[in-house]
């Protein structure tokens, strides 16, 4: 992506357990400028609009919090690194247990976020709209037959890289059109954001990891989900569909609930839809994950002192600017 990043190397003994990217940006500490970390993340506004969520450490199965704190222990007692804020951006809530058992305080930048999800395999076999409100259940069915009119619900996957690639820009053209009409311009207004997704299908195909979807009534597209497969999960990132006037037209809902059946029958475990609380996803969700936006740091008498000043700063500058303000 550009910008200056450290890799993160995790061992035991000559295996390699654990790995991670940070990158790093200049954050202002009082007066002075000193440097950030960002897990997985550049540090840079515009490159991370990418947005992660459940980031941790890339680990093997069964290393994720003794890698964890084996890369926090190094944060807290470097010296080299002891000005050095740690961005942590959409974690579990675990990560603040292993900051404090590493002496690390922790401050958080954001509300916490629910993350919908549903999972798979609690769902009766049957029916996996059971688990639904009766509200949410009439919706869906309403939906279904609606489409079904047009003819049978179908929801295929891109066969290779090169057709992922088409679909995503049939699916970039109509999450675009949805949010022009909101006035916005949508997740694909800054190229880079696209270029990253571009690369990460070319490159993650055959591993599985991108799995683009296509929802259709007979030969009428209803539109496309864009998700991540990783170790039994699946994460909804990205959509665009084909919304109609009429209410009955659910394109988002009907598109779910093919997929939940089709991961579902798959044998994957979870269903996520990521942060937000959208009526789609508490009317298909069994459950909620929470994520945070938090900064560790190790505690110092400078770093008081400096944040104690800074804090004065902004209090003395208030009745100035309010005296402007009224002028």
């Amino acid at each position: 992506m550009g910008p200056r990043a450290l890799l993160v190397r995790v061992t035991n003994g000559d295996q390699t357990v654990g790995l991670g990217l940070l990158g790093i940006s200049r954050k202002r500490f009082f007066f002075a400028r000193h440097p950030a970390l960002h897990l997985n993340e550049t540090g840079d506004p515009q490159h991370d609009r990418i947005m992660i969520e459940y980031n941790g450490l890339l680990t093997l199965p069964g290393w994720e919090e003794r890698a964890g704190e084996a890369f926090l222990a190094t944060l807290a007692n470097d010296t080299s690194l002891k000005w050095r804020d740690l961005h942590l951006s959409g974690v579990s809530d675990q990560w603040c247990g292993l900051c404090q058992r590493q002496g690390l305080k922790t401050r958080l930048l954001r509300t916490p976020q629910d993350c919908p999800t549903t999972m798979l395999q609690t769902l009766p076999e049957g029916d996996p709209m059971a688990a639904m409100s009766s509200n949410s259940r009439q919706q869906v069915r309403r939906s279904l037959r609606y489409y079904e009119r047009r003819g049978s619900l179908s929801l295929d996957r891109a066969a290779d890289a090169a057709q992922a690639l088409e679909w995503l820009n049939a699916l970039e053209e109509l999450h675009t059109e949805s949010w022009r009409r909101r006035g916005v311009g949508g997740a694909f207004s800054d190229p880079a954001f696209k270029a990253f997704h571009q690369t990460l299908i070319s490159t993650g195909f055959t591993e599985g990891v991108p799995d683009i979807l296509r929802a259709q009534a007979g030969d009428s597209v209803l539109g496309y989900l864009y998700n991540l497969r990783w170790r039994g999960i699946a994460y909804t990132y990205q959509s665009g569909f084909c919304f109609e006037q009429d209410p009955q037209a659910r394109p988002g809902l009907v598109a779910h609930v093919l997929a939940i059946r089709r991961y579902r029958d798959e044998g994957m475990s979870d269903y996520r839809f990521l942060a937000g609380n959208a009526r789609y996803k508490l009317s298909l969700a069994t459950g909620t994950d929470s994520l945070l936006w938090m900064v560790a740091y190790r505690p110092s008498l400078v770093r008081w002192l400096a944040e104690t000043a800074s804090r004065a700063v902004k209090v003395l500058r208030r009745p100035q600017e309010g005296v402007k303000n009224h002028r």
